[in-house]
Order: structure tokens, then sequence, then C-alpha cells
């Protein structure tokens, strides 16, 4: 039997749809074999990482709080990837003994393809399992605090898994005056002095961060309550600090915040 142009282009579009089909139905088939998300909503291994480290031993103005939040969830929108984990901690006297995050979460897909997912779902998983938890912590509150632990803290952070993947992001909202019995900052006047009495306190422990592959991004919170030569002694102090990060990816960068 000889088929007309027209039955060819029939058979030819029901095949066309079938194979289609079979695509879309290999795509979920594919997609339920796939390795399924954990508690924390991490797939698979991690290999990059970004820590928020927000200093809560003073209080802050409304405007100071207010631009940290808009710093940090501009990030984890913006530059924060897929199956990349985010965390989060806060510093305060607190933080010496029980320095664990407020939030610890991987950054799930925000939207996905209408022919073989329910991206409605996807949106509002990201919504609801992810983002809403992360601003709520960062607007949080903090309280006062007898010390300020940041140093001991942020060595802590750089000695745990949330800070060694292949590429880490660091974000530190800190007027970054180290004030603890041990050592403070208050009173800094000379730099390499003050850098020799800091690792005096660290004796026995790590005294400085060892990063790699780290972007660390210090957003001050201004004090204009401290004079101007305690200002530049801590800045160089932490200039030394941060000095020990290797990798193509080690950057380090001040920014300051509003209000005072």
């Amino acid at each position: 039997m000889v088929l007309s142009e027209k039955d060819k282009k029939g058979i030819m579009l029901m095949a066309g749809v079938g194979v289609v089909l079979l695509a879309i139905v290999g795509l979920k088939l594919a997609l339920g074999n796939a390795p399924k998300p954990g508690p924390d909503g991490c797939v698979a291994g991690v290999t990059a990482n970004t820590v928020i480290v927000l200093d809560h031993s003073e209080q802050l103005t409304d405007q100071t709080r207010a631009e940290i939040v808009a710093r940090a969830m501009t990030f984890i929108k913006d530059k924060v990837k897929t199956n990349e984990r985010v965390t989060m901690f806060t510093v305060s006297e607190v933080s010496k003994k029980s320095l664990t995050p407020v939030f610890s979460r991987c950054k799930p897909p925000e939207d996905g393809h209408r022919a073989y997912e329910n991206v409605r779902e996807i949106e509002k998983h990201f919504k609801r399992d992810f983002i809403e938890p992360a601003q709520a912590v960062l607007a949080n509150p903090p309280r006062d605090s007898n010390e300020s632990p940041v140093a001991q803290a942020l060595i802590d952070i750089s000695l745990s898994q949330y800070l060694r993947g292949e590429h880490n992001s660091l974000l530190v909202f800190s007027d970054m005056l180290e004030n603890t019995k041990k050592f403070s900052l208050y009173k800094c006047a000379s730099a390499p002095e003050s850098v020799a009495r800091f690792r005096e306190s660290r004796r026995g422990a790590q005294e400085r961060p060892k990063f790699r592959n780290t972007s660390v991004s210090l957003n001050m919170i201004p004090r204009t309550d401290i004079s101007k030569p305690t200002l530049k002694c801590r800045d160089q102090v932490w200039e030394w600090f941060f000095g020990d990060n290797e990798g193509s990816r080690a950057a380090f960068e001040v920014d300051y915040l509003p209000g005072a």
C-alpha cells in the first residue's frame, strides 16, 4: 500500500510525539533515581560554603540591623549557588563554650522545568524552608553580652566543616572589638604588642585562622565612642589575623555599616 503525503506526515508527527513522551518519561525516571536531599537540604557532597557571623554582644541601631539583613540576604540570593551550604553563627559570651550554628542548610533550587517538574512546589519549598528561616535568624535582635569573643569564634569556625569546602565565603557583621577576660582591643595602642598579647592568650591553641579559597567580607558596625588610635590599632590587628588565606579564590574586603 502506498501512503499519501498526508499519511506520511501524520506518522512522522506521531513518531515525534512518541519520542518526546519517551524523553519526558526518561527524565522523570532519572529524577526519581537522583540523590535525595538530606534533613539539612544538602544533596550528596557539599563543595561550597557560606558562613555568616553575627556579633550579638551589643545592641544595634535599627538602620544597622536592617542593612545587615539586606546585605546578607542579597548575598544568599545572588551569590550562593544551589546546594551550597549556608551556615549562621551568633557571637556572645556564650560562644566561648557553646558555638553552634543557629542556621545551617543547603540552598535548594528556586525554580524548575515546567515540562517535567512542579515549579510551584519548588518555589514554595525554596521560600518556606530556606529563605524565610534565614531571614528570620538574621532579623533576630542581639542582646547585651559581657564579652565579645569574635576572634575565638572565627578560629573555631575556620577549623570546622563549615569553612573547609573547595570554595568558601565568610561574611562577618561586627565592630571587631574583641573583648574577653584574656584579651581586649578596647585599649589597643600598638598593633605588634596587641598581636603578641593575643598570641599569648591563645597559647596551646590555634593562634589565627588558616583559610583556603575563602572570600572574607568584614562588615564593620560603626563605633564613634572609640578613639581614633584604638580603631587604627584594631584594624591592623585584624589585618594580621586574616593574613593566612591561600588559594586562587582567597579575598579580603572591609565595608562599613550605617548607624552609630
